[in-house]
């Protein structure tokens, strides 16, 4: 008899840990609680999460606006009497009175190596960061911030050109093959719980608009680096340049043997400019002004070259 799972996720980290738990006969997936549809892009249109566009037609979806303190959907979940409570990527704190309804466990999957980065951000943080590695963390859910007893954590190295959404894929996958034989021993009783240690935590907030911001006097260009890559996709990392927002989409780093000033652009050679930092010289291979596609910095170069020969400082 399979084991009734109910998912609790909204971003496309979940995606394929549902499509494998749904291709296993040891599991069924009685229902996907996600996110309400939200007003998304420049034209603000609403549009359902990217859990809710893959699976509608698939599994039943629920989407309410609050899962704490509302009993009407505690009553839905508890008639689907699951075996298994699943979260990744939800969006909301689990209340207790709905974590208790999984009948063996509330299970919170978790991309990084817990205790550290609790939180919202783990992925970008990892990057941020400079790790050299990272990885998943099976937890048993509670209704504190990723402060579960762990079942199983697996590691995987960060490779150099690793953005926040090639990390994440690799994660999603690693996740997607750790979950069913982690769910099995669950319920033999043959993976057994280990506490975190609470001293070793660290946390990690929610993203905004305005922490994609450079700034070249107190940052590195490894730091504004890591960033770039971190904040890939949204917010993006981005400065102003002859009044407008420059976003940086992609770039390297080189030594800055003539001391560059934080924030001065040079020529290194006709098509290629760094930008001074803290440390060393941020050099962008990829760039976006605001209300234009991106393009390769030699485009912008020869679009821009009289300010940027007159006007060198960002």
């Amino acid at each position: 008899m399979a084991y009734k799972i109910i998912f609790f996720g909204s971003s496309e980290f979940g995606i394929p840990i549902i499509n494998e738990l749904g291709k296993n006969s040891d599991f069924e997936i009685t229902a996907i609680v996600t996110q309400p549809d939200k007003p998304v892009g420049r034209g603000q249109k609403t549009a359902p999460t990217p859990i809710k566009a893959f699976f509608e037609s698939r599994y039943p979806v629920l989407a309410p606006e609050k899962i704490k303190n509302n009993k009407d959907f505690e009553k839905i979940i508890e008639g689907l009497n699951p075996d298994f409570i699943i979260t990744a990527a939800y969006g909301q704190i689990m209340p207790q009175s709905i974590l208790s309804l999984a009948k063996i466990a509330p299970i919170n999957i978790h991309a990084s190596l817990l205790p550290k980065y609790r939180g919202a951000s783990p992925i970008q943080e990892v990057i941020l960061s400079g790790d050299e590695e990272t990885g998943v963390t099976i937890m048993e859910m509670n209704d504190k911030l990723d402060e579960g007893d762990i079942y199983i954590i697996k590691r995987i190295p960060i490779e150099e050109k690793d953005n926040v959404e090639t990390l994440n894929k690799k994660l999603a996958i690693l996740a997607s093959q750790m979950l069913p034989p982690s769910l099995l021993d669950i319920a033999d009783g043959i993976l057994k719980k280990i506490p975190q240690n609470s001293t070793l935590a660290s946390y990690c907030g929610k993203i905004a608009k305005e922490s994609g911001k450079i700034n070249f006097k107190q940052m590195t260009a490894e730091e504004i680096l890591r960033k770039i890559r971190a904040f890939y996709g949204w917010p993006e990392c981005w400065t102003q340049f002859n009044g407008k927002a420059l976003k940086i989409k992609d770039a390297e780093t080189a030594e800055d043997k003539e001391k560059t000033p934080p924030g001065k652009i040079i020529f290194i050679d006709k098509n290629t400019i760094g930008i001074g930092t803290k440390k060393g010289l941020i050099i962008p291979k990829t760039i976006q002004m605001e209300g234009k596609n991106e393009m390769p910095i030699k485009d912008f170069i020869n679009g821009q070259r009289k300010l940027l020969t007159t006007s060198q400082e960002l």
